[in-house]
């Protein structure tokens, strides 16, 4: 590797002695070239690259130090590192030419030809160093706008595209509600009326499940609003909608007689979470297998937790797959292709219950089936996220017992 090195020095002599002591380094080649002024070195260096200079500050005319102060102010791309060469008992000399941007500095009746060599070493490599940070710096600045730049039309496009789904909604919506109005009673049947409540009941929560996606893609989450609620009848509607629209499954609902489902939860955020869950059951399983929805209570003290499993028998989840079910975008590597899904789903329904200070988590068996446990305390005011991983296998006090499938 060959190093050059620019020697500014009036002395003769020093100069000979300099590049003596540089051509007999073993570990690197310098390439020295050599001025008696601090002009001739701002001319050299207006048309030439260094990787190092050894500045003596004596100089005629300009000194060491304004020389250096100059080379700052020319903004040249690179600048070489800097060793002065003082005389004895000028420390003062010393600090001045480091403030101006010099690496290190070396006293002329003092040093060594390896003192020299090591230094000389030490800078270049100082410099290297400094140069590579602020490039990193830079490439770091400019991502990150870029990054800006890229959620700001994010955000844009997530805005249309959110309009957009919500246009056809509200169509269904008010067709549905004119149907109602319009059909004369002797048609209208108690199972038609039950269809069209679904028709306008799912087109008002896909609107409100697009509001939440803008919302959660902007960072602008909303709190959780808890009110008392009865999982219980919420899971059960649940059920009685799947059985009218999910005809392939049989669904069945248990829960332990004269038990308390209820708690202080947001009931929009846990009905999200349930219909991931079932809707991942019915997605994952053949027609004709059955989806099984339970609830049990765990009495622990000093907080009483309510159970909610929805067990499934399906393709199950592969092992190696289990540790990162919950993260965004990953799929089972089992999962159909022609089987739609974005693997964001999972993920969204455990930040909910995390968020209620629950957990969420899974017993799978590949080829066999898979059961989701949610562990909800019934009122638990939290501010941090919990970080101990969830009880496998738990079941419901009073209820029945189950495994994995």
């Amino acid at each position: 590797m060959t190093l050059r090195v620019l020697l500014v020095d009036d002395g003769m002599s020093d100069r000979i002695a300099v590049s003596r002591a540089l051509a007999k380094d073993p570990d690197m080649k310098w390439e020295v070239a050599q001025v008696a002024s601090a002009e001739e070195a701002l001319t050299y260096l207006s048309q030439h690259s260094a990787d190092a200079m050894l500045l003596d500050y004596h100089l005629p005319g300009m000194n060491g130090v304004a020389l250096l102060q100059q080379l700052a102010a020319l903004g040249l791309p690179a600048i070489p590192a800097v060793v002065v060469l003082t005389g004895s008992g000028n420390e003062r000399v010393a600090v001045d030419a480091m403030k101006a941007g010099a690496q290190d500095y070396l006293v002329k009746e003092a040093f060594s030809p390896e003192r020299l060599r090591r230094s000389l070493r030490a800078a270049v490599d100082t410099v290297r160093m400094t140069r590579e940070l602020e490039e990193r710096r830079l490439r770091a600045e400019r991502a990150e706008a870029a990054a800006r730049d890229a959620l700001v039309v994010r955000d844009e496009l997530f805005s249309l595209a959110t309009h957009d789904l919500k246009g056809p909604l509200q169509i269904m919506t008010l067709n549905a509600q004119v149907l109602r109005r319009q059909i004369p009673a002797a048609v209208m049947t108690p199972a038609l009326e039950t269809r069209l409540g679904h028709i306008v009941r799912a087109a008002h929560r896909m609107g409100e499940l697009i509001d939440h996606f803008l919302e959660v893609t902007r960072g602008q989450e909303r709190p959780l609003k808890r009110e008392p609620m009865d999982l219980l009848a919420m899971v059960h509607g649940k059920v009685r909608e799947l059985e009218a629209t999910a005809t392939r499954h049989v669904f069945v609902l248990e829960a332990p007689e004269g038990r308390d489902f209820t708690g202080n939860w947001d009931a929009h955020a846990l009905e999200r979470v349930l219909e991931n869950l079932l809707g991942n059951a019915v997605k994952y399983s053949a027609a004709g297998s059955t989806v099984t929805v339970r609830l049990g209570v765990e009495d622990d003290e000093p907080q009483r937790y309510v159970l909610l499993y929805v067990v499934d028998q399906g393709i199950g989840i592969p092992a190696a797959d289990l540790p990162f079910v919950f993260e965004r975008f990953h799929r089972g590597r089992n999962v159909s292709q022609d089987v739609s899904g974005s693997g964001v789903g999972l993920a969204s329904a455990r930040r909910m219950v995390e968020l209620h200070g629950g957990t969420l988590s899974v017993e799978s068996l590949e080829n066999q089936g898979s059961t989701f446990i949610v562990r909800l305390p019934r009122g638990l005011q939290v501010s941090v996220f919990p970080t101990t991983p969830p009880p496998q296998g738990a079941a419901p006090a009073g209820g029945p017992t189950h495994s994995a499938r």
